[in-house]
This record gives C-alpha cells, sequence and structure tokens, in this order.
C-alpha cells in the first residue's frame, strides 16, 4: 500500500520526513543566510545605523561619542551576522558534512539563549519577537539538516 502512494503522490508534501524534510530545512536556510548577509551589508554600509532591518534609533539624546560607540557596536553586530550568514549558506552548498553545522549550531543557541534573556530583562516588542522567532526556526532547520547529514555518514572506513 505505501508503493501505491509514491505513485500517487510523487512529490508530496503530505509526507514530509526524510529528503523532503532536508529540502524544506535547506531552503528556509538559504532564504534566512541571505536576509542576514543582505541585512548585515546594508547596515554595515549605509550611512545611517537606521535602517529597515533595525529598530528605530533614537541617537538625538546621545552626545556624538555615545552616538558613535552605538553605531560602532550596530556596525560590528552587523559583521557577525555577515559571517553567519555566509556560513549557513555555505553549510547547504558544502560537502563538509559536520563542522559548520556544529558551529552554527552552538553560535545560534548561545544568541537564542541571549535573546530569551534580552526579552526577560529589557521587555519585548514586535522586532524582539519577530528575531527571536526567526531565530529559533533558523536554528531547528540548521538542526534538521545537521542530523540529515549526520546519519549519512560511514563510520566504516
Amino acid at each position: 500500500m505505501d508503493g501505491f502512494w509514491t505513485i500517487v503522490f510523487p512529490i508530496s508534501f503530505i509526507y514530509v520526513g526524510g529528503f523532503m524534510r532536508s529540502l524544506i530545512a535547506r531552503s528556509i536556510l538559504v532564504v534566512l543566510g541571505g536576509l542576514m548577509v543582505s541585512m548585515a551589508l546594508l547596515t554595515m554600509f549605509s550611512p545611517s545605523v537606521d535602517n529597515i532591518f533595525l529598530p528605530p534609533i533614537n541617537t538625538s539624546d546621545l552626545d556624538i561619542d555615545s552616538a558613535n560607540a552605538l553605531a560602532t557596536m550596530i556596525r560590528t553586530y552587523a559583521g557577525f551576522w555577515l559571517g553567519c550568514g555566509y556560513l549557513t549558506i555555505r553549510f547547504v552548498y558544502s560537502s563538509s558534512k559536520v563542522q559548520t553545522g556544529s558551529v552554527l549550531l552552538y553560535i545560534f543557541g548561545c544568541m537564542i539563549l541571549g535573546r530569551a534573556a534580552s526579552l526577560f530583562f529589557d521587555g519585548y516588542n514586535m522586532h524582539s519577537l519577530i528575531s527571536l522567532s526567526l531565530g529559533i526556526l533558523l536554528f531547528l532547520a540548521l538542526y534538521f539538516v545537521h542530523q540529515f547529514r549526520k546519519n549519512q555518514l560511514d563510520y566504516n572506513l
């Protein structure tokens, strides 16, 4: 009976397991990796750090040194996102099955923990909830692709 359903639904989203789950997770990784790279490049190379990807920043109350320190911190953080976005896209297309994914899982796991602490101590707004949700989605997609590749490794070398 199972063979019958593979004939009826050759490309089906009804059974999302194995290869199909990996394909969906890879697609999510490429889209979110590209979004991270574009956000980072826009933030790093635009004259003002206030852009569509960041919550509104009011620097009018800050002196010039504090505003520059804030901009430096934001641009440095954008560089981190650029590196993570590049590694995310590279992970999808790389032939290495373990190392890059493990590094990304640790980085994003720690970032999700930091975001959860920020929600607890600083409160929440729409930007923090969206970024936490995308971070969790990215972490889960990384985990599924990592597990799929880990199961493909031949340990009888």
